[in-house]
């Protein structure tokens, strides 16, 4: 049997000028094309004679528009460049006479606008006549379509991409779509392997800057985009976003970070956190930590709302609140675990996604909160004579345990081995103790921070990172080692508690 090798190449056709395409029209015989053979009984229609440039011209400036077929409107625009080599005084005037026809003929105008977007992007091509292109100010709009198809035109002469994509933003609308809504081309590649639709999406995150409320529309609207978008400039979008929109603002959208952790994040399947610039790494972890913190900010404040609590018990949580707050970059994840009392309470306030319900063991009740912070767990316990801070170091074992559990009870988490200074208080000034054993645990503040807040409504302390806060003065501390007394107590009487249930 004998095989055969076949090589295909590459047809090449010679590309027609504008004459050759007139004459197409007109069903005249071209030197390149000849027009194709029409059904029977139908044929081209000879009382049409077909003009030259000249001809046409000449209608142009005696403002015979209606004399101007469609046909030969395509034709001019082809030709006039030429002409405008021969005829360089009539060239200006005759394109601005051009454009004010387009009050009459938006067939015209949609032609005239498509060219110049063309021309923008590619100026060596004849696209458009040079008169053309730099009389296009004679324009005049004729209603708010025409006004809003004009300041889009001058936002692509300005490779203004931000503004382009806010347009974009605010009405909920790709790029492709906005640019066929105003009848211009969209299939334009710019630079660096980007299209012209994808250099306006890469600039949605610049966007977001300028819009004044964010609102949950928009932020579906940015996830749907960074979905559809190829890998490369997708990575360009991210890149955008976290160098960009500070934590702060980003922390207040869960479900844009939770995109962020399930497609760039340090663990997620697939995961392009690789890829990532050095300062992209460092914003999203910041993302991260801020939305992290927002759910303990809002479980602390729906409790001290929600419950009827002595006024010591919400200074208390407010303060908790207020010391997290200056490690919210820190927060790798968190785990809200409540007991059966408080879910009834809280429930409907909190995505219950974020929530697990406490096994009830007898013990008093109180919420709890689980923070991962690199290679340490910390164990927040809210209320009652046990609230306290558990700091554990990362294994796997309680890892699994601490995130991945559904049975987890207050006796249970008490019951771990544990350092005995790694346990710490709330009472008196408990602060500075706190930050002082994080800080030796290597869990430091958020990045430049200069000031330490303990309080609501206060400036803080000033801060240095190797030595922390101002010291306590002696007062201080006699004061606090009095009632760190009864606190010692209760805290080994609950552990001698939690032994007493099976390991678990």
């Amino acid at each position: 049997m004998t095989f055969f090798t076949a090589k295909f190449q590459p047809l090449k056709f010679e590309k027609p000028e504008p004459k050759e395409l007139w004459k197409l029209g007109y069903g005249i015989k071209g030197e390149i094309i000849t027009p194709p053979q029409l059904p029977n009984g139908i044929e081209f229609d000879k009382k049409i004679k077909s003009r030259n440039i000249e001809q046409i011209i000449n209608d142009i400036e005696k403002n015979n528009l209606e004399n101007i077929s469609l046909l030969e409107w395509v034709y001019c625009l082809f030709s006039k460049h030429s002409w405008d080599v021969e005829n360089p005084d009539k060239s200006l005037s005759t394109s601005e006479k051009i454009w004010k026809f387009t009050k009459k003929s938006d067939a015209l105008k949609l032609r005239l606008f498509w060219r110049l977007v063309l021309y923008t992007f590619n100026p060596k091509e004849k696209i458009l006549p040079f008169s053309l292109a730099d009389t296009c100010p004679s324009f005049e709009p004729q209603n708010e379509d025409d006004k809003s198809l004009i300041k889009i035109v001058n936002l692509l002469f300005q490779n203004s991409y931000e503004e382009l994509a806010e347009i974009c933003l605010n009405k909920l609308i790709q790029p492709n779509k906005l640019l066929t809504q105003y009848s211009l081309p969209y299939r334009i590649n710019i630079d660096n392997n980007l299209t012209l639709v994808e250099k306006i999406q890469l600039s949605f995150p610049l966007a977001l800057k300028s819009v004044k409320n964010i609102n949950e529309k928009q932020i579906n609207f940015l996830i749907e985009t960074l979905n559809i978008l190829s890998p490369y400039p997708q990575l360009k979008a991210v890149e955008n976003l976290l160098n960009n929109i500070s934590a702060d603002i980003g922390g207040k959208y869960p479900k844009l970070v939770n995109w962020l952790k399930n497609n760039y994040g340090l663990t997620g399947n697939n995961s392009r956190w690789n890829q990532l610039s050095i300062e992209a790494k460092k914003s999203l972890k910041q993302w991260i930590g801020a939305v992290n913190y927002r759910d303990f900010e809002k479980l602390v404040d729906l409790i001290i709302n929600r419950f009827n609590l002595e006024e010591w018990e919400k200074r208390q949580l407010r303060n908790r609140k207020v010391f997290w707050a200056n490690y919210t970059d820190r927060f790798d994840r968190i785990r809200i675990l409540l007991p059966a009392s408080s879910t009834q309470i809280l429930g409907n306030n909190i995505n219950r996604e974020d929530i697990t319900s406490l096994i009830y063991d007898g013990s008093e009740a109180t919420e709890v909160c689980i923070f991962d912070f690199d290679k340490w767990l910390i164990v927040e316990f809210f209320r009652g004579k046990g609230s306290e801070t558990r700091i554990f170091p990362k294994s796997n074992e309680l890892e699994n345990l601490f995130f991945n559990s559904d049975h987890i009870s207050l006796k249970q988490l008490r019951s771990l081995s544990i350092i005995k200074d790694n346990v710490h208080d709330h009472r008196y000034c408990w602060q500075n103790d706190c930050e002082r054993l994080l800080r030796s645990k290597n869990i430091l503040p958020n990045q430049g921070i200069r000031y330490f807040k303990i309080v609501e409504h206060q400036e803080g302390f000033s801060y240095d990172f190797n030595s922390g806060m101002p010291p306590l003065k002696q007062k201080q501390i006699n004061d606090r080692n009095r009632q760190l007394i009864d606190w010692k107590k209760d805290i080994q009487q609950l552990e001698e508690e939690a032994k007493k249930i099976p390991p678990y």
